[in-house]
């Protein structure tokens, strides 16, 4: 999928509190349908929400470089 078909597409970072710890969560947005597509959560936790951020953001990176 290409930005230029789909330019209201985008991914986002977030993290959650899981059991004291937290996760990353990326989903990908569709603000134009007004719907999510897909929701990833990390099957690690991390001690702090700005480390799940950095881990989270990392991945998201991963996977466009995959593309």
């Amino acid at each position: 999928m290409t930005s230029e078909s789909r330019p209201n597409l985008k991914a986002i970072v977030q993290t959650a509190p899981q059991a004291g710890r937290y996760v990353w969560i990326i989903s990908l947005v569709d603000f134009s349908a007004q719907q999510i597509r897909r929701t990833i959560v990390s099957d690690d936790t991390f001690t702090t929400s700005d480390a799940a951020r950095v881990a989270g953001d990392a991945e998201l990176k991963a996977m466009a470089s995959d593309h």
